[in-house]
């Protein structure tokens, strides 16, 4: 995975992924629409040929939008962790 910021300003901030899909895309899109300070949320494939996607993340005014990726992100992690550990004890 490769990562690059295409845009980043105050309120927004769009991420090239190199080498992920639409599993990866729709995971952070969605997680970030649950965060309070997130107005807009999405992902895009520029082009089904390319192994790339876009994250595109949108913040009130005033909020830190490293902060809120790196508390989306740790998000993530958490469930993941939790999940790890349920499928570990069933099996």
């Amino acid at each position: 995975m490769e990562l690059k910021v295409l845009k980043k300003t105050d309120t927004e901030i769009i991420i090239e992924i190199i080498g992920e899909d639409d599993t990866l895309g729709n995971l952070i899109a969605k997680e970030a629409m649950k965060h309070p300070k997130v107005v807009y949320a999405s992902y895009r494939i520029p082009h089904p040929l390319q192994n790339r996607l876009e994250i595109i993340i949108n913040v009130e005014p005033g909020a830190n939008i490293s902060e809120v990726l790196l508390e989306i992100t740790e998000n993530i992690r958490k469930f993941l962790r939790e999940f790890k550990k349920e499928v570990e004890e069933k099996l």
